[in-house]
């Protein structure tokens, strides 16, 4: 049986007593990992002092889970003489969970509440938040883990810039002076480095964006293109995926269903080649087996039963030209 660890700070070493179990215990340890001492340090609020007023901001509250957050908590924020069951007050848009009694006292004035006296409460809320999100203990979550949580629910321009910096490995931002001894001050490079507002408010593509014009669905028709003029010009098979993702969405020709539809391709009509197919412009919906079913049967036999392909080219075309598929945008 297993008794407290002793631990021997200088050698960095801590020294555990096994009994009978020994072996069972040595099985139990093989191959993983076992932290013995928590480092203190790793905490974040610890580390970083700025992040407890930046994760108590209501918008990084609200990305968290909001009054669902907070109430799960469990107590009361006051933490002492508490009576009652658990309501939550708005203070400064952020939910805070209060008991009955306390909650009385700040309808009445008697308990001013402000957002800054709890904020290191929020915060150690949050990160709990962000842990079970990253699938790490609150211990072990690292700046870097926040800021993806961050990132991934569009808040991380609410961090820290010191924490962002430490993210990506970057050292600290140094002072515009520092004291050099025997020589005074010394100016830095500080004051020539651009700070996050200044990038956000400037952008150095303003000018160009303006003159971005977004691609049209259809270009303009040439009625004179080059390849008309040559005596035995390259046939090119003309591809849109766009209008295919179209197609996709109509309902089935045969069994009127929107579920596993695919745009077919025409075959048979001089229109289908060895090695290729045609145009994606002639196509129309078939689910997935009643177009297993042409191909088995072939188009001759499946038309007979089924009409013509053309006519349900047509028929698509005509829907796609009156839904506006093919109009230029702006």
């Amino acid at each position: 049986m297993t008794t407290n660890a002793v631990f021997v700070e200088a050698m960095g070493l801590a020294l555990v007593q096994l009994g009978e179990n020994l072996a069972a215990t040595k099985r139990h340890l093989a191959g993983h990992p076992v932290r013995l001492v928590r480092d203190h340090s790793a905490d974040l609020l610890r580390q970083f002092p700025e992040l407890v007023d930046a994760l108590a901001c209501a918008e990084v509250v609200n990305a968290a889970g909001g009054e669902l957050l907070t109430a799960n908590a469990g107590h009361c924020v006051i933490g002492h003489d508490c009576a009652g069951e658990s309501v939550t007050a708005e203070v400064e848009g952020v939910h805070l969970p209060l008991c009955w009694h306390h909650d009385n006292e700040r309808h009445d004035g008697q308990l001013p509440i402000s957002l800054s006296a709890v904020s290191e409460w929020v915060a150690r809320v949050v990160l709990q938040k962000v842990a079970g999100w990253c699938g790490v203990s609150q211990v072990d979550l690292g700046v870097r883990d926040l800021c993806w949580w961050a990132t991934v629910y569009k808040v991380q321009h609410c961090l820290p810039t010191s924490v962002l910096r430490d993210a990506c490995r970057l050292p600290p931002l140094e002072p515009e002076r520092v004291l050099v001894p025997g020589r005074g001050y010394k100016e830095t490079d500080t004051r020539y480095r651009v700070n996050n507002a200044d990038l956000l408010a400037d952008d150095p593509l303003a000018d160009l964006r303006a003159r971005i014009k977004a691609k049209p669905a259809v270009r303009h028709i040439n009625p004179e293109p080059a390849a008309l003029f040559m005596g035995k010009p390259k046939r090119k098979r003309w591809e849109c995926e766009p209008y295919l993702a179209f197609v996709r969405q109509l309902p089935c020709v045969i069994t009127r269903s929107r579920d596993g539809v695919e745009a077919h391709h025409v075959v048979g009509h001089g229109m289908s080649v060895m090695g290729s197919k045609a145009h994606d412009i002639f196509t129309f919906p078939l689910a997935h087996q009643p177009h297993m079913e042409l191909h088995q049967m072939g188009w001759k036999a499946w038309e007979a039963k089924h009409g013509s392909q053309l006519q349900h080219v047509i028929n698509t075309l005509e829907l796609a030209c009156s839904l506006g598929v093919f109009n230029e945008k702006a």
